[in-house]
């Protein structure tokens, strides 16, 4: 038994030895066991390596499960990813001791302290870790450096509190977050009113996660705060509220002189979300605003909002030709309402873009793009007119295979030999819809080739067309794919079926 032990010892530590080359690409497992490396070695090795191909926390998860493998690729990595790997191996150090090194002054120790109490729950840590945030706010490149990243305070925090890290509220419309914990609410509720404003900011952005009416007084108090993070935490939670004096308190904040572009931004779109029509003006303003991210939380909001008036107010925008580099949000607006306006006023917009050569305008690919999504026959002259400029080209081909129909079939025919491998790849997948069409079948077997998209074969599998059986049966011997493979191995040919001239 010691003779074993003492060789598992020693294929660890050369294991360890060999793990820095292979991490920086001087080696490979496979080079090692061609140098004939022992078998436990190269075990070790392969273990940690899979690391690269799956989910970061399960990896050292499962990592954890091997000492050894957890003690050659520990010196490795970083503070955070230690924590993880140590709570998960039972090797961290007592929660006392973590708690004391939550202010600590070195930066490795308190990261890694405030990692391993998120890992471990303890919820006991949500009061030290908002202290360490109220702490004396260092200088401006080290404290993006170290609360910029996944790794900051912040992030522990709210994981720490809700199981889940910040996300904007304009980045993630849909995401409304996971509910705090309820032992930590006391705890928010005690810092929204600390005295540094960053600390009341994220203890508001928590607690509005819970979505509770009970705290309305909280928030509509805070929106009026002087600094700007915490009137925003304030504002997405009453946005969150399912109450009317909630949309009562952001709608007075609509028509209140000395709010600033900000805060107006949140109320509407929270507005929006909610349904409320008192926020219609102010999206629309925002609609062509010169910011693309106000651009696009604006067209979200008032495609929730389903106001009648919207549709004509997009139109207007899209089509205004002294603010058309910033009708994009319009642009996708109209496409996605599938409103009467919508084609008419995309048709207008890229006519007006392709004769004033201005196709290197964002809107210009939008047109293109949302016809193909409304799908409307009507559209096909100007996405041909399209698909002859070398910038519009894939996109117009996309769209053309999308709406189909007898006059798409002729364009997508003809660029099926582009020299552009996008316009190939599209006039294909447009191709693929005319199943019972001999040219397009034709086309299509042409087309097929490594790695045989599966969908192309699929629609020469349904066509049943006997040109298509040679393509087939190479797809069924070469495929890299078996489920390409099988789905080859079902063509039948259909006599009644004559190949294409």
């Amino acid at each position: 038994m010691e003779r074993v032990q003492g060789g598992a010892g020693h294929a660890a530590r050369r294991a360890a030895q060999l793990y820095g080359a292979v991490r920086a690409g001087e080696t490979d497992v496979a080079r090692l066991r061609g140098r004939g490396e022992p078998r436990r070695v190269l075990g070790l090795l392969e273990f940690a390596t899979q690391g690269r191909r799956e989910e970061r926390g399960a990896y050292l998860r499962r990592l954890a499960a091997s000492p050894d493998a957890a003690a050659m690729v520990r010196p490795w990595l970083g503070p955070a990813e230690r924590a993880v790997l140590d709570v998960a191996a039972d090797r961290a150090p007592a929660v006392p001791a973590l708690l004391g090194d939550v202010g600590h002054g070195d930066r490795a120790r308190r990261v890694y302290a405030r990692e391993a109490l998120v890992a471990r729950r303890h919820l006991e840590a949500a009061g030290p870790l908002f202290e360490s945030l109220a702490g004396p706010e260092p200088d401006r490149d080290h404290w993006d450096r170290e609360f910029g990243h996944d790794d900051g305070v912040r992030n522990h925090i709210s994981r720490l509190v809700t199981g889940s890290g910040l996300r904007h509220w304009s980045r993630f419309p849909g995401h409304r977050g996971a509910p705090p914990v309820p032992e930590c609410v006391p705890v928010l509720l005690r810092y929204c009113g600390h005295q540094v404003p960053r600390v009341r900011a994220l203890a508001l952005t928590l607690l509005g996660r819970a979505a509770d009416p009970a705290h309305l007084g909280v928030f509509t108090d805070a929106a009026g705060d002087p600094d700007e993070d915490t009137r925003e935490g304030a504002l997405v939670a009453l946005g969150r509220l399912d109450h009317p004096a909630a949309r009562s308190a952001l709608a007075a904040v609509l028509t209140e002189p000395s709010r600033s572009l900000d805060d107006r931004e949140i109320a509407a779109v929270m507005l929006g979300r909610a349904g409320d029509r008192r926020a219609f003006e102010t999206l629309v303003l925002l609609l062509n605003h010169r910011d693309g991210n106000r651009n696009a939380s604006a067209a979200e909001a008032l495609a929730r909002l389903g106001d009648p008036r919207t549709a004509r107010a997009a139109a207007t925008l899209a089509t205004n030709r002294l603010r058309i580099a910033y009708a994009l949000a319009a642009v996708r607006l109209l496409g996605r309402m599938r409103a009467p306006e919508s084609l008419p006023a995309l048709t207008s917009t890229l006519t007006w873009l392709l004769d004033e050569d201005r196709t290197a305008c964002q809107a210009a690919a939008g047109c293109v793009e949302e016809m193909g999504r409304l799908g409307d026959a009507r559209a096909v002259p100007v996405l041909t007119r399209a698909a002859g400029d070398p910038r519009l080209r894939a996109a117009a081909v996309d769209s053309l295979g999308r709406i189909g129909g007898p006059d798409a079939l002729g364009v997508l025919l003809g660029v099926a030999s582009d020299e552009d491998g996008d316009v190939r790849a599209a006039a294909a997948r447009g191709l693929a819809r005319y199943e019972d069409e001999p040219r397009a079948t034709a086309t299509l077997a042409g087309l097929c080739a490594p790695p045989y998209p599966r969908r192309t074969v699929r629609a020469l599998v349904r066509s049943g067309d006997p040109a298509a059986a040679p393509v087939l049966a190479a797809v069924r011997d070469g495929a890299p794919s078996a489920a390409t493979r099988r789905l080859a191995g079902r063509f039948r040919p259909d006599p009644s079926r004559t190949a294409a001239p």
